[in-house]
């Protein structure tokens, strides 16, 4: 059998530990003063090594390599392309990420390559932590909070791997074989939940730096596992694929909609978060005093160029134009589905689709920061229909690169937490409680009272489960949710199959969507350099 060799190096203060093959089990090697036996001998140590933990989520290298493998571009591309709400643009052979906006991908793309690394690299300086935090004097509260904040992490990137590939290797210390099988769904969502629930139990109401985890951050994820899991046994999800790893045969739907409820309902009566007034605030670079009102979890953007990690956003999620404005590629497009989900007196329609951004353009000033406003969007036949939700301020007022971003990006927010209470309500059977709640999200865009019950009425629909996801796709949009919320409701293949090739300017690449599309891709293919190195077993259809 080949070699793995994941040597994780430290490298401008970012947590580094080896794991060497050489015998069958990982074993630290000594590659840099940084290693594990030095560097856990002290509170300021632990600190460093649990800095390197956080690090992976959106480090732009790992080891010297697997550039964007993380959330810094990758998982983005992974989770919102080739949906009802972005496409590959016509013309792009980005050989790279462009396989996610139109269903291309196989076993050898590298991104698929470089993420898979990377989050397992993740998982492997958690467990290097959790081995070593014990060995020497600190303060034993704070101790217990990075334990709490590890086993969060850890929790963490499990639950995005296994929503991407399904069943997986599971490891939970740093000597383990590398001979290890991938196990059952049912066994990584297990660990997936001990872990999100330690945290949510140990970890306190908030973090004690920005970008940490806190209870909140933990009861939220442990949300996204309940509903996740529920759903996708409701709807069967799967199970005519008859690869047995992927099966949710064995999940109670009941008791993970009831084990929701009671999370989302602590969240919302107890954590202090709530609907920041201004949607799009959420979303600019320096608002961030408007993010911490709603976000429960925040990849950090750091706000020096000498120390930390930047957010690369200009590939799709941003208007596209000219830098200096803050444009940026439009790599990804929107589908005309998505503008005519919403009403047209919905402000979130004009703040998450947008025509160019160019420097001519009227701007608005936030608080002293200058930003472009895009050219609005009438019509989504326009050629330069784009993403619009995330905005870059004025290039001339940033101290790093216009091509990055060092403003804080969500994962998960309040808004969500309302929506997977009215899922958990609706399937334990107050489904007027569960009405109730998407009225309440959808207040924060609505003028008055008149202007609620109309956008209400439009958005009614006799099937809940519709309108749930429909309210989901108008807030949540490009966040990474809508491949998540069409597998798990089994509605993938049919929404798909549904588009229209004509109702926008992007939706003439629908065609090449739908016919790449097969339902075995709903599980992304373990990368090929994986099989070959070791013995995993293969997703089905890709062989």
């Amino acid at each position: 059998m080949k070699m793995k060799i994941y040597i994780l190096l430290f490298i401008s203060g970012i947590l580094t530990v080896g794991l060497n093959s050489c015998t069958d089990y990982l074993d630290t090697q000594p590659y840099s003063f940084n290693t594990v036996d030095k560097l856990y001998t002290s509170a300021e140590g632990a600190e460093l090594g649990l800095t390197g933990c956080y690090n992976i989520l959106n480090a732009e290298y790992v080891q010297g390599g697997a550039w964007a493998g993380s959330f810094v571009a990758t998982v983005p591309f992974m989770l919102n392309g080739g949906t009802d709400e972005v496409v590959l643009r016509e013309g792009n052979v980005d050989p790279y990420w462009g396989p996610f906006g139109n269903a291309t991908y196989t076993s050898q793309n590298p991104k698929l390559k470089d993420h898979w690394f990377v989050f397992f690299v993740g998982i492997n300086r958690v467990n290097y932590f959790l081995e070593n935090i014990d060995g020497f004097d600190m303060d034993e509260q704070r101790r217990m909070e990075m334990i709490g904040e590890a086993h969060f992490l850890r929790g963490l990137y499990y639950f995005y791997l296994a929503v991407e590939f399904g069943s997986l290797p599971i490891y939970t210390n740093p000597d383990h074989c590398t001979d290890q099988q991938r196990e059952s769904v049912e066994l990584v969502y297990e660990q997936i939940i001990s872990d999100l629930t330690f945290a949510y139990e140990s970890l306190a109401d908030r973090a004690t730096e920005p970008g940490r985890a806190d209870k909140w951050s933990a009861a939220a994820y442990l949300t996204k596992v309940y509903t996740y899991l529920a759903s996708f046994k409701m709807n069967n999800v799967g199970e005519d694929l008859d690869f047995e790893l992927n099966s949710f045969a064995w999940v109670d739907a009941d008791a993970m909609y009831t084990k929701a409820k009671n999370v989302t309902d602590d969240i919302i009566a107890n954590s202090g978060f709530m609907l920041t007034e201004n949607y799009d605030y959420l979303f600019r670079e320096t608002t961030e005093q408007w993010k911490a009102e709603e976000s429960l979890f925040s990849l950090l953007g750091s706000k020096t160029v000498s120390n930390g990690n930047f957010n690369l956003l200009l590939l799709w999620q941003i208007p596209v134009g000219v830098p200096a404005a803050g444009g940026g590629y439009g790599q990804l497009r929107p589908l005309g589905e998505l503008f005519y989900r919403y009403d047209s007196t919905d402000s979130r329609r004009s703040q998450n689709l947008t025509q160019g951004l160019f420097t001519y353009n009227s701007t608005e000033n936030i608080e002293g920061v200058i930003y472009y406003i895009p050219t609005p969007l009438t019509d989504p036949m326009e050629e330069d229909l784009c993403v619009g939700k995330y905005r870059y301020r004025e290039a001339a007022d940033k101290s790093i690169s216009n091509a990055w971003s060092d403003g804080d990006i969500i994962l998960i927010r309040y808004a969500d937490i309302l929506l997977h209470n009215a899922e958990a309500l609706y399937y334990t059977g107050d489904e007027a409680g569960a009405r109730s709640r998407l009225r309440e999200v959808r207040a924060r865009i609505a003028d008055d009272d008149a202007h609620l019950d109309s956008l209400t009425a439009a958005y009614y629909n006799a099937d809940f489960v519709s309108e749930l996801l429909e309210s989901r796709s108008r807030e949540l949009c490009f966040e990474g949710w809508r491949r998540i919320d069409l597998i798990r409701f089994g509605k993938m293949d049919e929404t798909i199959a549904g588009l229209s090739n004509d109702m926008g300017y992007w939706n003439t690449m629908v065609p090449v969507l739908q016919a790449n599309w097969k339902q075995y891709k709903m599980w992304f293919p373990i990368p090929k350099s994986d099989i070959e190195l070791s013995p995993l077993v293969q997703n089905p259809g890709y062989n």
